[in-house]
């Protein structure tokens, strides 16, 4: 197998704490052994969700050796609210570990630039691979197997249970609505140049085009948080047909318009 560039994982921080683990806080030393693959998503973009889909299949073929982390990073002032997060989770069925990470710090310490973004780290505590966008799942298989194969031979892989606990039965998630007009958390001279799937907020006058006509049914209960209006959209879009949302794939600029419905 070809050498790989290795960086050691800097520590996974995050003032808002740990969701899906019953209330520990999990650190990557807590992980060596497992091949760790950190989500930075946040909930309002939908390629963000789209990733969530791709990373089940995953998670589900490598329960024993994978360990995917959700980091969830805000680009609204709305998703930095934990509640908001905890919500999400459940929302949208997240059965893994999530960092609520309002601040970006852990964001910050791996350089990312883009909502969604997949780091992928190896059992000893290394840094081997990145991806921004989505539609890596072929990629991200190929290269698991790889890890696998070569650890096991090492003796530093660790098979067993992933440390996903489910949440309390008695927590039930709020029945408010973010707004369709947010506003962006204010970036700090600190902060890296970002790019995001979630284009800019739009006019008051178009209908949001986050959920469009192939998007799954789980994707399509809520835009930024379930609004009606985001129901109505869904209709919308999948009578346009295609070409009535943002595209798959890549990441884009926070600066690009809102795409206006097919009529």
């Amino acid at each position: 197998m070809a050498s790989r560039a290795r960086v050691r994982a800097p520590e996974l921080i995050g003032r808002g704490g740990w969701l899906n683990t019953g209330g520990t806080d999990l650190t990557l030393t807590d992980l060596r052994g497992r091949i760790v693959i950190l989500d930075f998503w946040t909930f309002c973009c939908v390629n963000c969700l789209h990733v969530l889909d791709e990373l089940r299949e995953l998670e589900e073929k490598h329960h024993d050796t994978v360990v995917i982390v959700g980091v969830h990073s805000p680009k609204f002032v709305h998703e930095a609210e934990h509640q908001a997060v905890v919500d999400a989770v459940e929302r949208y069925e997240v059965h893994h570990p999530v960092l609520d990470d309002p601040e970006l710090a852990t964001w910050k310490q791996y350089a990312v630039r883009a909502w969604p973004t997949l780091v992928v780290i190896d059992p000893e505590g290394y840094v081997v691979a990145q991806h921004a966008g989505e539609g890596h799942a072929h990629a991200l298989e190929t290269l698991v197997a790889q890890l696998e194969a070569e650890h096991a031979a090492k003796g530093t892989l660790r098979r067993g249970d992933g440390p996903y606990a489910h949440p309390s039965p008695d927590h039930h998630p709020s029945t408010s609505f973010a707004p369709l007009l947010m506003e962006p958390v204010p970036p700090s001279s600190a902060s890296p140049v970002r790019r995001c799937c979630c284009p800019a907020a739009p006019s008051s006058s178009r209908t949001p085009p986050a959920i469009s006509w192939w998007s799954s049914r789980r994707t399509a209960r809520a835009w930024c948080g379930g609004s009606a209006r985001a129901s109505a959209a869904l209709t919308t879009a999948r009578a346009s047909g295609p070409g009535s949302a943002s595209p798959r794939g890549s990441p884009c600029s926070p600066t690009a318009p809102w795409p206006s419905p097919t009529p």
